[in-house]
């Protein structure tokens, strides 16, 4: 028995292809500022997560080859936990550098005597620099 392909099966089969190839289209078709800001809050996450793996690989790549991994987590310290973060603007001084700022909320884990503090809310600049396409967090102390 010969198989023979059905015209509703073809029609089908194309439609869907050409539906993947656009969505990936769109992917390419992102502004900066969207760009930075899902960046930023990946990041982000991260850290909430404590990854600090991950958001070391989110630093630029002159930053990764002049500081180790372990002099990186050496400097976060652990009186606070941050508990969410929030990007809240981004703003590209030009088509390579941007600047978000972040809505975060941390805990203090110092307690006055039998008392602990009360929760902090601050929001935070990073800049963010676009090396070969891709952004990076360009940190500072």
């Amino acid at each position: 028995m010969a198989f023979t392909f059905q015209p509703v099966f073809t029609r089908l089969t194309v439609a869907a292809l050409a539906a993947v190839a656009l969505a990936g289209c769109a992917t390419f078709a992102t502004t900066p500022e969207a760009a930075v800001r899902a960046r930023a809050q990946q990041n982000w996450n991260a850290r909430i997560a404590g990854d600090l793996d991950k958001t070391y690989a989110f630093t630029t790549p002159s930053y990764r080859g002049a500081t180790s991994l372990d002099k990186y987590k050496k400097g976060f310290g652990g009186a606070v936990q941050i508990t969410s973060a929030e990007v809240a603007t981004v703003e590209c001084e030009s088509a390579d550098k941007c600047v978000s700022n972040t809505k975060v909320a941390a805990k203090p884990l110092l307690t006055l005597g039998r008392r602990a503090l009360p929760p902090i809310v601050t929001y935070i600049d990073e800049t963010w620099l676009r090396e070969d396409g891709q952004w990076w967090l360009f940190p500072t102390p």
